[in-house]
Formats: C-alpha cells, structure tokens, sequence
C-alpha cells in the first residue's frame, strides 16, 4: 500500500511525504520538497556587495532579517570589517526579536491547531489574542530598528543607516514589558500539549559563544561535544543533491543526520538561556537533552521567553555610537554563521577588487533538518504502522510541523 501526503499544510513552502507499506512493515519513504528552485546564489554573482543583503532577504518572507544580517556579517568578514558594540546589539535585537515572532507564528497557528483537532485557529479566543499581542510587540521591535518589519531598510554593510530615537526605545520596552506574561503562559500552554512519543537519533548543532546565548556570532557546537570554527565548516559539512528533491541535503561529517533550531539550541546551550526563560523552563519540567522532535514546540515556546527579556537588557545598554560606519572594498572572501528561527544560516562570499560578488553560497536550516525529519519520518510510521493510513498519515504531517521547516528557503 503506497500513501501519499500530496501536499504538507500548515508550512512555509511546498512538500510532499510518500511512503510504501508492504505485509506491516516500511519499505520505502521520501521527504519531497518540491517547492521550484529560485537559484539565488546563481543571479548573486555579479552584483555589488552592498546589493546581497536586499536580495537574499527576499528568500523568505519569514525570517528576512537572518538573511540580511547572516549576509552582510559574512560580506563584511571578506572586506575585514568589525563592527561596533552598539552595530553588534542592534543586530542581535532585530534577531531576536525575528526568531520570537516565527516562534508565536508556527506554535499558534500552524501546529497549535493539530493539538486541538482544528484545522485552523479558530474558537480559541484567549489563544488568538495572545498570539496578537506578542506579534505585535515583536514586530514593533523589528520594525523601529529596521525600518519596517519585512524586508528592512536600515540594515546594511557597515550598521543601520537610522539609530531609534530614545522615545522610540522606551515604547519598545514597555511593549514587550506588556507581553511578558503571555510569554511565560505559551510555555505553559504547550508543556500541557500531548505530543506522539518519538526519539530521533540526530546530533544537535547550535552555534555557541561563552557567556551569552549567541545568536550572531560563534563557533559551531554539537551535541555530541564537537566544537566547530567557522573556518572548518567545510569539512565538516557536506551537501548532497537528491534526486527527488529541489533542496539539497546538508548533513554533519560521515553522513551523521543533525537537527538545527529551538530544540537544538536548548541541547546545546540550555545553560546560557535568559534567567526567566529557564525559570519558565523549569516551571513546566522542561530541560535540555529532550530528544523528541516534538518537543521543539516547547523549546520554541521557551526562547520566545528568552528573546523577550533579552531584548529589553539590550534596549536598556544600547547606545546610538558608531551605529553607521565606513568599508573599505577590496578583494576577499568571507562567511557568517548564524541562528535564525529555524537554526543555523550560512552563508558564503568571494569579492572581486570591485567588491563584486563572484561566488555565493547559502546553506538553509531545512537542508540540515532534511535527514534528520525524513529519518525521524520513517521510525514515526514504523512505530505506529497499525495505526489506520488516515492516523498515520496525520502524525507525519505533525511531526513535518512540529520541526517547523521552511521549504521556501531550502530551495533558493
């Protein structure tokens, strides 16, 4: 008997699951991410330097701000520019508060309805107005720094064209002051979220800095204890094509399958979470080294905690130094690692002496959960194989959402 999840709802782009189920048991199953390729990296070469950060962020309408900050760190690496503390903190806002508002996105509207037998968040008023709250605290975050909160302005190579204004700042802060206690209840609600059982066997990548929860900036670190400089990434992580997908596969040295994003995070550097998001962690009997794909709901609920507060202590140290400063083009090549909503974003440029792109290369979190969820996707069937094809196929398509990928930008 072959099934097929023709289309995967309630995701960012398009994919399939099909499977084949022979006397009980799997004998075949594929994760198609069939979403048409839009070669970004290839109309990148020959445009200016200062032109990438606009046009990747175009790869998602989600997470533009990873794209356009995760670009232009890695431009400014191959111009051998460092930024000031106060370009580094406005930078780190505008990611956190972009990783909270995809986290209040997928928890309350795209896998939230599974757990309620819905097909869309409806009847669930006090859900509803929480969700709108938090988006637009956040978006209001995103849009005063960056301009507007889709596809940014301000942000370019060498800091933000505009600094917020002080009265701006405090309307920030008291806007996320309102939305702390709706924070900590999306804790709550999803720790009371009855998840299918599943372990993955995937290894955990983070990236990781001493003494805070890096989003920006770091070496890579795993699970099993691998601590990766951003030189090395290379060696360490090969891309494959597949043959029935428009995304390519990006999987840890030696074939390892390895999960990226909230949950990941939380394995990898639990210990570096804002006071209050381990607090709210705590509350709820959640803690690192979850190994259920479905708990990185939760895990997601629990930084949505941690970018909150943290954006408040940034707004409350931030100064208005050094926020636009000057590059100096040469030739050169540089890239940036960094974490947006659904894990680690690389991306990768060589310049001309005219600071003309010649090569480009984006590795998106999709293609390193690619293994791991089509891995996670087979042992999930196996493990419920009795269950009737219309159980069956749900699960998969929960366990799709509840890794939260972005096929959009797996195939740029």
């Amino acid at each position: 008997m072959r099934i097929s999840i023709d289309y995967v709802a309630r995701v960012e782009g398009e994919g399939s699951v099909e499977f084949e189920v022979k006397g009980g048991k799997l004998q075949d199953l594929k994760l198609k991410i069939w979403e048409p390729p839009r070669f970004f990296e290839g109309f990148l070469v020959g445009r200016k330097y200062h032109e990438a950060p606009d046009i990747v962020s175009r790869i998602c309408g989600i997470c533009p701000v990873s794209h356009m900050t995760t670009a232009i760190c890695a431009v400014e690496n191959a111009l051998g520019f460092s930024p000031s503390s106060a370009i580094t903190k406005l930078r780190d806002i505008m990611t956190l508060s972009q990783i909270a508002a995809s986290h209040v996105v997928h928890i309350y509207m795209l896998a939230l309805p599974d757990y309620h037998g819905l097909a869309m968040l409806s009847g669930l008023d006090d859900e509803m107005q929480r969700l709108l709250r938090l988006k637009e605290a956040l978006n209001d975050v995103t849009g005063t720094i960056g301009g507007r909160p889709l596809h940014p302005v301000s942000m370019v190579v060498g800091g933000f064209t505009k600094a917020p204004a002080e009265r701006d700042l405090d309307r920030l802060r008291k806007g996320l002051d309102a939305v702390k206690k709706d924070a900590v209840n999306t804790v709550r609600m999803v720790s009371e979220l009855k998840y299918p059982l599943l372990m993955s066997d995937a290894e955990y990548a983070a990236i990781s800095a001493d003494g805070h929860y890096a989003v920006n900036q770091g070496m890579i670190a795993t699970s099993a204890g691998l601590r990766i400089e951003l030189a090395d990434y290379d060696a360490y992580f090969p891309e494959k094509e597949v043959p029935y997908s428009n995304a390519k596969r990006t999987v840890l040295k030696g074939n390892k399958p390895v999960m990226v994003g909230a949950l990941a995070r939380l394995n990898v550097k639990f210990h570096e979470l804002h006071p209050e998001a381990k607090k709210a962690a705590s509350a709820v009997g959640f803690g690192p080294g979850g190994k259920n794909p479905f708990y990185n709901i939760t895990a997601q609920a629990v930084e949505i905690v941690h970018c909150v507060w943290k954006c408040i202590e940034l707004l409350d140290t931030l100064t208005h130094e050094d926020t636009l400063m000057n590059v100096t083009v040469r030739e050169g090549e540089g890239a940036a690692i960094t974490e947006a909503p659904r894990g680690l974003l690389y991306h990768q440029y060589e310049l001309n002496r005219l600071g003309v792109i010649e090569k480009a290369n984006i590795v998106t979190p999709t293609a390193y959960n690619f293994l791991s969820l089509e891995n996670a996707l087979r042992k999930l069937v196996m493990e419920n194989i009795d269950k009737p094809v219309e159980k069956l196929s749900l699960l998969c398509e929960m366990l799709v959402r509840a890794y939260d990928p972005c096929f959009s930008c797996s195939v740029h």
